[in-house]
């Protein structure tokens, strides 16, 4: 008999001490580790959860963050997937707009916040210097939604122009991409819809902003039509 209540305290204090263990972990990277764990079996719940912890001890976690942020997202809880992805929007310059943009802009689709979502696909739109995938996300959702044909115009979004003026050269350059026969490349509504951006931005530059406008930009890979009528273009 006393071996056996020998045996049980022993064991009670084992147990013991691994719970006050467990409770004294401050390691946000011993928590992100076990949530990945936790993952990998895919233990989805118990995942998001373990992040927290993780994100608890560091806020500026960012690795914990974004695996909690896709698996909330992939579960369909797509307004706490937001704040996540608006952590990382909000983090510039280390992020900004154009950091995992498509979780945010779907989960604002998901969440009915579609003039949100288009605002967002314009600025990076803009942050890129050209992103015609992008813009067919754009043209897709204004199709559902008619009302929101404005959204396509510079005048919707002159505080964005004015932010990415630099950018400006990029822009125009994008735009004569698709007018070059030389290439093989031709589609009018690409062109008028970034020549009109690129207007836009020069019309808001100083001289010197025109000096410090870059003259690089990547070849475009991009070039599906697009069927929206566009006013006011030459």
């Amino acid at each position: 008999m006393k071996k056996i209540l020998s045996v049980v305290l022993s064991l009670g204090a084992v147990l013991a001490m691994s719970s006050a263990t467990f409770a004294e972990v401050q390691d946000a990277q011993y928590y992100f580790n076990l949530g990945a764990d936790y993952e990998w079996k895919n233990n989805k719940s118990g995942a998001i959860d373990i992040y927290t912890k993780a994100l608890n001890i560091d806020p500026n976690y960012d690795a914990a963050r974004y695996a909690r942020a896709k698996l909330l997202y992939f579960n369909g809880r797509y307004e706490r997937a937001l704040e996540d992805f608006n952590y990382f929007y909000n983090k510039v310059p280390q992020y900004g707009p154009t950091a995992f943009y498509q979780f945010r802009i779907n989960s604002k689709l998901q969440l009915g916040m579609s003039e949100e979502a288009l605002d967002d696909m314009y600025e990076v739109i803009l942050a890129y210097a050209g992103q015609s995938k992008v813009l067919d996300q754009m043209v897709q959702v204004i199709q559902a939604r008619p009302e929101l044909q404005y959204k396509l115009t510079t005048a919707a979004h002159m505080d964005l122009i004015n932010k990415y003026r630099a950018n400006a050269k990029l822009i125009r350059d994008y735009a004569e991409v698709y007018i070059d026969a030389e290439k093989g490349i031709k589609n009018p509504p690409y062109y008028r819809f970034y020549i009109d951006i690129a207007k836009a931005m020069y019309a808001q530059m100083t001289p010197q902003d025109v000096i410090n406008t870059s003259n690089v930009r990547e070849t475009v890979s991009e070039g599906a039509q697009i069927d929206v009528e566009y006013e006011n273009v030459d």
